[in-house]
């Protein structure tokens, strides 16, 4: 087993500008005996990395690639080392370490989808701004994650069109039978379809029916948008946070992701509501 700070070089393949300010970041690892899809470096949806560059820091990512496929993250340019990342070409070098933390609750959900189960087995994703990188990799992974028969519907709310991620694959995620309702938050001439809140798409489209929820998104919108599932008769248990704090060890350590009584890093960043309804500054 790797020591769970180890760094592993790997290097940029393919840079692919999303926004303004966002890019898409593929990378090889360096050293070929380090897979993606292998036990050296397989993570599961939700989970994240550690990006590192040597004398300007690290920080969390989640990967968003398709599972066995080369490692994909989607960055925005925010601050020292994102900037820095973002002015890096095609053949330079960063470290990587991880994978981190607990992601979806999603070891069950193929079997459920496939039987004749009662239990829920579509899902409902509501995500705003980059809450849509961490679940990425599931919507790609359909079929093999949830079941041939198991249905998506995602919620998705952006400032702009423009801001809006991943847009260029959009018709090939609706060929694939996701339900994918957008919004933005203030009308604009270009834009023919809802605006308002990503809580608008409650009452704009019909909700799946035996599902779960998976939430992802700016933590101003967590309290709107569970008590918009609570309306729509969704279960505490079936209803999934993924929660973004200062994460910098990914091993529960530093203490600087705390929330009550649990680490981010640690047992997040994927929460399930009925678990952290109750814990001070979570929610």
């Amino acid at each position: 087993m790797r020591n769970s700070y180890q760094t592993i070089p790997a290097v940029i393949t393919k840079i692919s500008p999303q926004t303004d300010n966002i890019k898409l970041f593929r990378f090889e690892f360096e050293k070929k005996s380090f897979k993606i899809s292998g036990d050296d470096f397989i993570f599961r949806p939700g989970q994240f990395l550690i990006l590192s560059l040597p004398g300007w820091g690290e920080a969390p990512f989640a990967p968003c690639n398709r599972l066995g496929e080369e490692l994909e993250l989607c960055v925005r340019s925010v601050g020292r080392l994102t900037r820095k990342l973002h002015s890096l070409k095609i053949g330079d070098k960063v470290g990587l370490r991880g994978p981190y933390g607990n992601g979806w609750p999603l070891n069950d959900l193929s079997q459920i989808a496939n039987s004749k189960s009662s239990e829920k087995k579509n899902l409902l994703i509501i995500v705003g701004g980059l809450g849509l990188i961490p679940l990425r990799t599931l919507i790609l992974g359909k079929k093999e994650f949830l079941g041939k028969d198991a249905k998506i519907q995602i919620f998705y709310g952006a400032k702009h069109p423009s801001e809006m991620l991943f847009s260029s694959e959009y018709k090939d995620w609706r060929k694939n039978g996701v339900d994918l309702q957008l919004t933005i938050d203030a009308s604009c001439p270009e834009w023919r379809g809802c605006v308002g809140l990503v809580t608008k798409l409650f009452d704009a489209a019909k909700v799946v029916e035996n599902a779960r929820a998976f939430v992802c998104g700016p933590p101003v919108m967590y309290k709107s948008v569970i008590e918009k599932l609570k309306e729509k008769k969704f279960e505490e248990e079936d209803i999934y946070l993924s929660f973004e704090r200062r994460m910098h060890c990914g091993i529960g350590v530093c203490q600087h992701c705390g929330v009550g009584n649990f680490y981010t890093c640690k047992h997040g960043p994927v929460f399930e509501y009925g678990l952290i309804k109750n814990t001070l500054g979570a929610i």
